[in-house]
């Protein structure tokens, strides 16, 4: 596993609050208001922000914010401005997990990336289970892309059946740069 073993201290600069670009501050209004100084996992964050109540009276966009949480940059970039820190560095150990597996069933759960034995093995107990041909794999270009196998599985079941999975990047907000935050939070939930 890979995780960031240092946290940087809070004595580092910090960009200052009207000079972070207005998508930034969108973020991490956003951030403060769901997660408050919590950790919380990049990949759930997108998600965390449309199932919370009343976002949109902290931030002028919630569409906006949606749209930006779709991708990881603007965290980095609020982690390089002194706002967050990125405690653990997802990407780690991925898989194509068997999300319908049964262990009375079938013989994997999962097949690590690379394993293309695995994935095949996956893709044969998925072809058994969903009483189709197991010549599917002579129906992709390369058998050993697991994107492109997973893909095609997918398509062709007519669900996810197949998933990659791997370990999700972790965050949480500076002692001083939440207490920056979470004061415009409130600024702007007093405005409303």
């Amino acid at each position: 596993m890979s995780s960031i073993s240092e946290t940087p201290a809070d004595e580092f600069e910090r960009t200052p609050w009207d000079d972070l670009t207005s998508a930034r501050q969108r973020v991490a209004l956003a951030i403060a208001y769901v997660h408050g100084p919590q950790t919380f996992n990049r990949p759930d964050l997108r998600e965390d922000v449309e199932k919370t109540k009343g976002v949109e009276e902290v931030i002028d966009d919630e569409d906006r914010v949606l749209t930006s949480l779709k991708y990881t940059r603007l965290l980095n970039d609020l982690t390089e401005d002194g706002y967050l820190v990125k405690e653990f560095q997802g990407g780690t150990n991925p898989v194509i997990l068997d999300v319908e597996y049964d262990s009375a069933r079938d013989t994997r759960s999962a097949a690590p990336w690379g394993d293309a034995s695995a994935l095949h093995t996956l893709v044969s107990q998925v072809c058994d289970r969903e009483g189709i041909t197991r010549n599917l794999l002579d129906e992709v270009s390369n058998p050993y892309d697991f994107n492109e196998v997973k893909n095609k599985v997918n398509a062709v079941v007519g669900r996810t059946v197949l998933h990659p999975y791997a370990d999700p990047s972790k965050y949480r907000f500076t002692k001083e740069g939440y207490s920056v935050v979470i004061g415009k939070v409130e600024e702007e939930d007093s405005d409303e």
